[in-house]
């Protein structure tokens, strides 16, 4: 089975039973009379996922009942759609998958290796500002998984298309 389909599958599926997971903890903290943070499924489904946490949480969760997650599903499965044509096309060219336009790459680039540095910001004030109710050594690996997936998204982000970027710029060079 080829990775583009595989991947993205595979990661929808995850995110089904991620967010089952969510659901029955919800409905079990509710008739417990709780109101709850933010389920630790969702927290690893978002962090698996990091970069869709901004168009989750600007966009998404404004969509009336079930559209939320229905959109997030949705972008889970072309994200991961994009992440695998991204491994075959660096695997093939030692180029990230992206537009044939020079000028239009290096924009894209720019934008992804933005996205990469937002991400190192917020876990780089994570780690400055430590959440003090993380007793237990559980809580405190938890919260250091909950750290590591969206560090290690920043660097891939930022080093593979930076370097895409840079390959971006020398082509523009010598076509002039």
């Amino acid at each position: 089975m080829k990775l583009k389909y595989a991947l993205p599958a595979l990661h929808v599926i995850l995110a089904l039973t991620l967010l089952m997971w969510d659901w029955l903890w919800w409905s079990s903290a509710t008739v417990q009379g709780l109101w709850p943070e933010t389920s630790p499924a969702f927290q690893l489904l978002i962090a698996i996922n990091t970069p869709l946490a901004l168009p989750q949480a600007w966009v998404f969760r404004w969509f009336p009942g079930w559209w939320d997650r229905i959109a997030l599903i949705v972008a889970i499965g072309v994200f991961w759609h994009w992440v695998a044509m991204n491994v075959a096309s660096w695997r093939e060219r030692r180029m990230a998958c992206m537009f044939s336009s020079e000028p239009l790459r290096v924009l894209a680039d720019l934008a992804v290796i933005g996205v990469g540095v937002f991400w190192m910001a917020v876990v780089w004030g994570w780690v400055h500002h430590p959440n003090e109710r993380l007793f237990s050594l559980q809580e405190r690996l938890w919260h250091l998984l909950l750290l590591a997936l969206p560090a290690l998204w920043s660097v891939l982000l930022v080093a593979l298309f930076g370097y895409d970027c840079i390959l971006s710029f020398l082509r523009i060079e010598s076509a002039e």
